[in-house]
């Protein structure tokens, strides 16, 4: 599978995200990666998942996420919990069906402030 900026990481297999994740790490200057680290950041977990670091806040405090440990004023959350998260398929993902059913939605909503 070709990986590029419009891949989602729902369709990436285990071994594929951690070489995703650990191509990511590399690129920031700040690392030096020989393998994944024990946890992962709400910026990073946000560039994992594609969600915002707002939605990684709110759904940490909606217990969405699991594997999330609050250190001091920070919060971390365990790669490995992540993954299995992620490989398990607990990220929500709609179908065609619901897509074009929100897409309506959100249209409808436009059309109605323009009138």
């Amino acid at each position: 599978m070709e990986i590029n900026e419009n891949t989602r990481v729902i369709d990436l297999n285990v071994r594929e995200l951690i070489n995703v994740i650990t191509s990511t790490l590399k690129a920031n200057e700040k690392y030096e990666v020989k393998e994944l680290p024990k946890f992962l950041t709400v910026p990073e977990l946000a560039k994992l998942t594609g969600y915002s670091v707002a939605t990684i806040h709110q759904k940490n405090c909606n217990r969405k996420i699991p594997g999330g440990k609050k250190l001091n004023s920070r919060v971390l959350f365990d790669t490995e919990t992540i993954l299995e998260w992620i490989e398990s398929e607990s990220i929500y993902r709609p179908t065609e069906e619901e897509q074009l059913k929100n897409a309506e939605i959100v249209f409808e909503k436009r059309m109605r402030k323009r009138k």
